[in-house]
């Protein structure tokens, strides 16, 4: 299990992660490609109507906003509901969690027009 730090200190967040929407990812899982409504170090959530059931755990693949690196993952379904299905990552790689990473600092630092 990677050990980790509270990155979100809202006291009325109890999320470990700090949910990003900007950039999108594209996740796709065995039953189609689709763009993340926001998504975290720890999971993702996408629009409902993904077929997933809750508790039930799921493999896929993730594309990067570059659209050329692609990482697998494993996830639980964590709630499927109106605001779309919830996805909380099993075990992520370590080139997973880079490349998320990656993707935040990309945003968080890019130069402003």
């Amino acid at each position: 299990m990677l050990k980790t730090t509270r990155s979100n200190f809202d006291r009325h967040e109890a999320r470990r992660d700090r949910r990003y929407s900007l950039p999108p990812i594209d996740v796709t899982l065995p039953s189609g490609t689709y763009t993340t409504e926001n998504w975290s170090l720890g999971g993702f959530l996408l629009p409902s109507g993904t077929g997933a059931a809750p508790g039930a755990p799921v493999s896929g693949r993730v594309t990067m906003p570059d659209g050329i690196a692609t990482y697998d993952f494993r996830a639980d379904i964590v709630r499927s509901d109106v605001d779309g299905d919830a996805f909380r990552f099993a075990q992520p790689s370590g080139e997973l969690i880079g490349a998320l990473d990656r993707a935040i600092a990309s945003r968080l630092f890019r130069k402003r027009a």
